[in-house]
């Protein structure tokens, strides 16, 4: 649909337009003035992630040698980097920002699903010198029953909407099971959601607690030797809950989620949210021109 310059401007619009409203005078009070405006690095870091480059100096290398007529203040990727870095709850108030002016936040229809998020190899794990006593995350070793695949990192707990947007994307632990993340993934749904999952989620009790409590239906695929149940995700829900298949298969094969390199939790996290935001904008810019909102291989014509 677009090309990539078109796509470049697109998305420096549409990135101008959720940064301004909240911050007519930028986020800066004091301190030094960065080479880019805040709207430029976003930008970048936007359509560098769309494009499947998987480091801060692949990307910078990329518009430094195709776009520097675009970006000429484009001089020292470290001051770019930093940038990008303290750019973090900026990058999550867009957002949301863009998920409240699409409706997402109060789709009906929900899904739920956790996606593993390694930070270095296992058998590392005892000797990393990365993410030791950190004050935000705190790593752990996991399983992956899909990939049967033992990990050291974190989990990303995701909430899509029905049309595919990414309303919640928290980074917990990975050692507990799914379904002991279970309050946190519905922690801001609101009363009358019915929220598909997978078999991991699947617990009855807690399943009728919220219903009971909440109003919110958590449906579930119907285990084998499992009586039928209201909770039972049914063959119409399943069809729809590959939508959260899609979603992570995008994040972890376009957006290289599972391929970041972060020696800190801060880095970690603006890392994260930037895919989370570099994803939610190709969606939003699908559906503003008439397109499957996942379709993210047409949207940029080569």
């Amino acid at each position: 649909m677009f090309d990539l310059d078109c796509f470049i401007v697109a998305v420096y619009c549409l990135v101008g337009n959720f940064y301004r409203q909240p911050f007519p005078r930028g986020v800066r009070g004091r301190g030094f003035t960065p080479q880019l405006t805040d709207e430029e690095a976003l930008t970048i870091a936007i359509v560098g992630e769309f494009l499947g480059l998987e480091t801060d100096k692949a990307i910078y290398n990329y518009f430094r040698r195709h776009y520097k007529a675009w970006f000429p203040n484009l001089s020292d990727r470290t001051l770019l980097v930093r940038q990008w870095a303290n750019l973090w709850i900026v990058q999550e108030h867009i957002w949301q920002a863009i998920l409240r002016e699409s409706g997402a936040l109060s789709d009906p229809h929900q899904f739920i699903d956790t996606l593993p998020i390694p930070i270095c190899a296992k058998k590392r794990a005892s000797r990393r010198h990365i993410f030791r006593g950190d004050i935000l995350l705190e790593p752990d070793y996991g399983y992956c029953e899909a990939k049967e695949w033992h990990y050291f990192g974190f989990k990303g707990a995701l909430r899509i909407s029905v049309v595919g947007f990414i309303v919640q994307a928290a980074l917990v632990s990975a050692r507990p099971h799914d379904s002991q993340h279970t309050d946190p993934l519905l922690a801001e749904v609101s009363q009358g959601t019915a929220v598909g999952s997978d078999k991991a989620f699947v617990d009855r009790p807690k399943q009728q607690y919220l219903k009971q409590t909440r109003g919110i239906l958590l449906l579930t695929p119907q285990k084998k030797n499992m009586p039928p149940s209201p909770f039972d995700l049914g063959d119409a829900g399943n069809r729809l809950r590959r939508l959260i298949e899609t979603v992570g298969s995008q994040l972890t094969e376009r957006f290289h989620v599972q391929r970041i390199k972060a020696r800190k939790g801060w880095t970690l996290l603006a890392k994260w949210y930037r895919k989370i935001l570099a994803h939610t904008v190709c969606v939003w810019l699908n559906i503003l021109y008439g397109r499957d909102p996942l379709d993210f291989d047409g949207l940029v014509t080569t």
